[in-house]
């Protein structure tokens, strides 16, 4: 039987618009159910009794053994023992070896297993092997979701990739159809860890599978969740009315607040919130972060939901630093909860490479230390605060060219080692926090990463150490070697802190030419 290859590092994206590197977590998607579970009466009351008539027959065939005749009674004891733990590695299976990771590609497809035994991955299953891909509901005894179907023609597989599809096929469940020749690949829709990925992998379908290999409920699918991505994972959470959240956008000159904040426009809009240009009664403009709350699932869904805003708020409010966004109020508004923050007047350090292309070496230097500064802030803190989202989309270069850092929606207090969920956007997350264990080594990684990107307008491999002087030869040694150091895989091979990593750059600073003062 051929498993899996092994290898060190993932390979770079193939060339694209359409490229996606998903986290898909099985346990996430059990976390949901439960969830339901815990808000479901009637659901709850039938698993109770359910479980209760399966220990009434263990129990009772254990009785019967002992009041049969001895070898009988044995006998029947060994079966009722092998036939309990059958279906338990049955039902936990696909829980156990299930994927944590989907890259799509016009290669194909291609499933990855990050763990501390290493990384895990298939070779690509090619987009041509694909007959079909459709959505279906699918249950395992009260377990129910959403899936993506893919239906692969056996016939058209090579034989060493068609051993390793029959592997992995019960970690999907999967299950072969049409006389065993077409085999069903089942992504769970509520595995997805991250809700604004999933219009990704729609996206991704639409853009590399002809339109007549797709059914419309997928295509239908794509569309809905490019509205409101929240909508769509509290969909699968309650199986709700898809139109219970149809609350559109907030237009320009609308208000909320009793007429306290005006809508300017619309900034951007993410998996869980929409940023609004917002100005006050007196003129002062300010930036509404605006998160929906779920109208229906009972108070705990609610409550859950508000603690969410409620952590960066909270987050925001212990932080004090000028290259840190302020936090100017929060309040809950009919069905929307928001977050009052300064109006920073720049660009994201996206934008200013996408607009001026790779920086002069000197200026990207200067501003890595701003943005080793202030992840020192944050880290030197009781508890250390790591932000785990650094990316170019969330460090603005205002209009005076100093550097804030935005969105702590997903940063946390470091005060525990358990284990945490994995977030962050791909190409900037270690592999410690893909496997949700993120630290102050994390922040250092990423921020490694936004120095590569500022460097070579290019976004860095994922889970690789980046050498921005392969790009461009200009690029000194000194500072290539900074760079790899920051984003080496390994957390032996990295800064321990931001502040080790500030102080090289801080040599390059002072030796370099044509440093900029300001950032």
């Amino acid at each position: 039987m051929t498993r899996p290859k092994k290898i060190i590092a993932l390979g770079q994206l193939p060339p694209g618009a359409y490229e996606a590197y998903i986290p898909y977590s099985a346990w996430r998607a059990q976390g949901r159910f439960r969830h339901k579970l815990r808000q479901e009466a009637d659901m709850r009351k039938n698993m109770l009794k359910m479980l209760a008539l399966i220990a009434i027959i263990y129990f009772g065939i254990g009785w019967l053994s002992d009041i049969l005749p001895g070898y009988l009674g044995n006998f029947s004891t060994l079966w009722i023992n092998v036939a309990v733990y059958f279906y338990l590695l049955i039902i936990t299976y696909p829980l156990i070896t299930a994927p944590t990771n989907i890259q799509i590609g016009s290669e194909g497809i291609r499933l990855h297993w990050l763990s501390f035994l290493g990384l895990w991955s298939t070779p690509w299953i090619s987009l041509e092997y694909i007959d079909f891909v459709g959505v279906s509901k699918f249950s395992r005894g009260y377990y129910k979701s959403n899936a993506i179907d893919l239906y692969i023609n056996k016939d058209n597989v090579p034989t060493h990739l068609r051993r390793i599809l029959r592997l992995i096929a019960p970690s999907l469940w999967c299950m072969s159809v049409k006389n065993r020749q077409i085999l069903k690949l089942r992504l769970d829709m509520a595995a997805i860890t991250h809700e604004a990925d999933l219009p990704i992998i729609l996206r991704a379908f639409r853009n590399l599978i002809p339109a007549e290999k797709l059914g419309a409920e997928l295509l239908e699918l794509e569309e809905h969740s490019g509205q409101s991505f929240t909508k769509l994972w509290l969909d699968t959470l309650d199986g709700g009315d898809r139109l219970r959240l149809s609350m559109g956008p907030l237009e320009p000159g609308e208000t909320v607040l009793a007429g306290q904040y005006e809508i300017v426009s619309r900034l951007a809009a993410g998996g869980q919130s929409v940023t609004y240009l917002a100005q006050t009664n007196d003129l002062k403009q300010v930036v509404l972060k605006e998160f929906v709350l779920p109208n229906r699932g009972g108070i705990e869904i609610r409550k859950r939901a508000l603690e969410n805003v409620e952590h960066e708020a909270k987050l925001l409010e212990k932080l004090s630093h000028e290259r840190i966004v302020k936090l100017i109020d929060c309040f809950v508004d009919g069905q929307r909860a928001y977050l009052v923050l300064e109006y920073i007047d720049g660009k994201s350090l996206r934008k200013l490479v996408l607009d001026e292309g790779a920086l002069d070496p000197a200026r990207a230097v200067v501003l890595a230390v701003a943005m080793c500064d202030v992840l020192e802030y944050m880290h030197k803190l009781a508890p250390p605060i790591i932000h785990r989202d650094f990316t170019p989309e969330n460090l603005l270069l205002r209009s005076n060219g100093e550097l804030a850092l935005i969105d702590f929606n997903v940063a946390e207090q470091l005060e525990t080692r358990e284990t945490k969920t994995m977030v962050g956007k791909h190409c900037y997350v270690p592999p410690e926090q893909f496997r949700g264990k993120a630290t102050i080594q994390s922040d250092v990684y990423a921020c490694g990463c936004t120095l590569y990107w500022l460097l070579t307008g290019l976004d860095p491999e994922p889970i690789s150490a980046s050498n921005p002087q392969s790009v461009r030869a200009q690029i000194s040694s000194e500072l290539n070697d900074i760079v790899a150091c920051a984003t080496a895989p390994d957390t032996t091979k990295r800064f321990a802190d931001t502040g080790l990593m500030k102080a090289q750059l801080e040599k390059l600073r002072i030796s370099g030419p044509g440093a900029e003062t300001s950032a």
